[in-house]
C-alpha cells in the first residue's frame, strides 16, 4: 500500500502531500487525523518556515471518503461518528494553529471537506483547471470543518451562502473573482510558481512572519473552535437522518452502475 500522505521537507518548506490518487484524494479520519500530527510536528521541529499542501495526481481533495462511511454500516454509532469527526476537525484546527503559514495548492477538485480544508489554509493558489464545491447539501449534510465561518470571511456572505446552500461548482477564475483563492496559474506553471511564492513568503524574518501569522489568526481560534463544535453537533444529526441514507445509498448505485459500465 502506498503511503497515503507524503511528507517532506526541503529547506525551509515542508511539503505535505494527500496521496490518495485513486479516490481523488479523499479523506478517512486516519489520514486526516495524519495531517493534524504531521503540522504538529512542523510546529515542534521548529525548522520550515512555509509548509505547502496538496493532493497528488490532479486533485486536491474530494473530500471525505463517502467509501469508508458506508463501510461503518447502516447505523453508525454517535460515539463512531464522533470520534471520525473529531479526526476530520483536527486537521482543519493544525492548520491554523500552526506557526508557519500554510500554502494550499489547488489542483483538480476541492470538493466537501477537501474545501474546508483548503479554507482552512491561510493562502491559496489554484491551477486554472481547479474547481470547487461544498457538495454538502446535495449529500444531506452540512459543513463540519468550519466553512460556515472560514468562506464568509473570505467571499462575504452572499457568495458564501450560494455555494453553501446551492452546492455550486465554481471554476478557479470565479473563485479568484470572489476572493476565495489568492492566485490562479496556468496548469503548467503551478510548480513553478509554488516555488517563487514558496521564495517570496520565506525570504522575510522568521520571527515576524511566525508573529504575522500569530496575530492575524490569534483571534479566529477561539470562535473556530465554537463554530466546529457546532458544525459536528448538527452535522451528527445529519449523518442519521433517513434523508441522508437515501443520497448515500443513491450514490453508491450510481457509482455501481458506472462501474458495470465499464
Amino acid at each position: 500500500m502506498p503511503d497515503e500522505l507524503l511528507s517532506r521537507t526541503d529547506g525551509a518548506v515542508h511539503f505535505l502531500t494527500i496521496n490518495r490518487p485513486a479516490r481523488r484524494n479523499a479523506l478517512t479520519p486516519d489520514l486526516a487525523r495524519r495531517i493534524a500530527g504531521a503540522l504538529e510536528g512542523v510546529a515542534e521541529s521548529g525548522q520550515a518556515e512555509l509548509v505547502v499542501l496538496r493532493g497528488a495526481g490532479g486533485h486536491f481533495s474530494a473530500g471525505l471518503d463517502l467509501h469508508w462511511l458506508r463501510g461503518l454500516g447502516p447505523m453508525p454509532t454517535v460515539t463512531v461518528l464522533q470520534h471520525g469527526l473529531a479526526d476530520f476537525q483536527a486537521a482543519v484546527l493544525a492548520v491554523v494553529r500552526c506557526p508557519v503559514p500554510v500554502l494550499a495548492v489547488v489542483d483538480g477538485t476541492a470538493a466537501g471537506f477537501g474545501l474546508d480544508l483548503a479554507l482552512a489554509c491561510d493562502l491559496r493558489v489554484a491551477s486554472s483547471g481547479a474547481s470547487f464545491t461544498s457538495a454538502f447539501a446535495r449529500m444531506g449534510l452540512v459543513p463540519d470543518g468550519g466553512s460556515t465561518f472560514t468562506l464568509p470571511r473570505l467571499v462575504g456572505i452572499g457568495p458564501a451562502l450560494r455555494l453553501l446552500l446551492a452546492g455550486e461548482t465554481i471554476d478557479a477564475a470565479r473563485a479568484q473573482a470572489i476572493g476565495l483563492v489568492d492566485e490562479v496559474v496556468d496548469g503548467a506553471a503551478v510548480d513553478a510558481e509554488v516555488a517563487a511564492l514558496a521564495g517570496r513568503l520565506t525570504a522575510g524574518g522568521t520571527v515576524s512572519v511566525r508573529a504575522i501569522k500569530r496575530l492575524v489568526r490569534a483571534q479566529e481560534v477561539g470562535a473556530l473552535e465554537q463554530v466546529l463544535a457546532a458544525e459536528g453537533a448538527a452535522q451528527i444529526q445529519a449523518l442519521q437522518s433517513p434523508e441522508f441514507r437515501r443520497r448515500l445509498d443513491a450514490f453508491a448505485a450510481r457509482l455501481a452502475g458506472r462501474a458495470e459500465g465499464g
